[in-house]
């Protein structure tokens, strides 16, 4: 349904109109030849618009769209086969307007075509019936002058809002975008300010006794910032692995001469179970090692593996240390 007109004013619309039809068709059953087809068709009449009425995202569904067109054609036929032919109706013919309310609710909830072949059944069938009565062929086509003109002013309305609609949406989608790239913008800002208060705590001493140039830059020193360097390449390349215990630890291996390697071929998180089981073994791991190389990999997402940890040294090469973590869905 249109987003302008909503489902609440369009229900109370409809129920003073529906009650002001069926009024004049009660207070009009004496220039009726019969009564029954006028209640049955008053039935009919107010299924189709609760049909209609009932609240549904988007378009109307095709098969209430074509129940309600079935429905105009058993009203007119209902009524038409009881109206007087030797005068005007009047009132008699309420379902008239009755079936232009349910073509503009079909037009408006976005059935424009079902709409306008209910206008062209609607008229050809009123103005056949017309064709055997004192009013003749002209006269029937006037009785169709309301209903095709309101389902016309609807249509345009229902365009003009439907268009309406559009733009919203493309406003609030444009909105949605705006605000999305604002915060990631300012994610990364702050992820990029952190970042560098990191480095400038860890690797600020050290670099302003660099830049000293009355300092002479001693090998612990040098061996300090390349352990920093270390640190910072663990915390890039082994993102997700590069846990405080785990950095600390490749940090006291590298120190014992161990060569560390933390890669995240991942880019996604792990769970928080596995990534503290994860955390715990590579700390063991590098703990005892003393020599040699330890390598963590996070494996990409979508493989049996979610991280493998591999650990040798040059005076037992074939008795390496090789642990396996599968992913969970490959767990079950």
């Amino acid at each position: 349904m249109i987003r302008a007109i909503s489902t609440k004013v369009m229900s109370l619309l409809c129920a003073v109109f529906v009650a002001v039809h069926i009024t004049l068709g009660l207070l009009s059953l004496d220039m009726v030849s019969a009564s029954g087809p006028v209640y049955f068709a008053m039935a009919i009449y107010l299924g189709a618009v609760a049909l209609l009425l009932i609240p549904r995202p988007g378009k109307l569904p095709l098969g209430s769209a074509i129940a309600a067109l079935v429905a105009v054609v058993l009203v007119t036929l209902l009524v038409n086969s009881v109206l007087p032919t030797d005068r005007w109706p009047g009132y008699a013919s309420w379902h008239l307007a009755a079936t232009y309310t349910v073509l503009v609710i079909l037009n408006v909830r976005g059935r424009v075509l079902v709409s306008w072949i209910g206008v062209l059944l609607s008229a050809a069938l009123m103005t056949l019936w017309a064709s055997g009565t004192s009013m003749g062929v002209v006269g029937g086509l006037m009785l169709n002058i309301a209903t095709a003109g309101w389902v016309t002013v609807s249509t345009g309305i229902g365009h003009l809002l439907r268009s309406n609609d559009r733009r919203v949406g493309q406003y609030s989608a444009d909105a949605r975008r705006a605000a999305d790239w604002f915060a990631t913008e300012q994610a990364l800002h702050i992820a990029r300010t952190e970042w560098l208060e990191h480095v400038r705590d860890v690797a600020g001493p050290g670099l302003r006794r660099i830049a000293d140039a009355s300092h002479d830059v001693t090998e612990a020193e040098r061996q300090e910032l390349k352990l920093i360097e270390a640190q910072f390449r663990d915390e890039i390349r082994g993102r997700v692995l590069a846990t405080d215990e785990v950095v600390e630890a490749a940090r006291h291996a590298r120190e014992r001469g161990v060569t560390v390697q933390l890669l995240d071929d991942r880019r996604q998180d792990l769970a928080p179970r596995m990534l503290a089981a994860v955390s715990d073994r590579v700390v063991k791991i590098l703990n005892e090692a003393r020599t040699g190389t330890v390598t963590a990999r996070a494996r990409p997402e979508g493989g049996t593996l979610a991280v493998t940890i591999y650990a040798s040294t040059p005076e037992n090469p074939d008795d390496a240390t090789f642990v396996e973590f599968p992913e969970r869905h490959a767990q079950n």
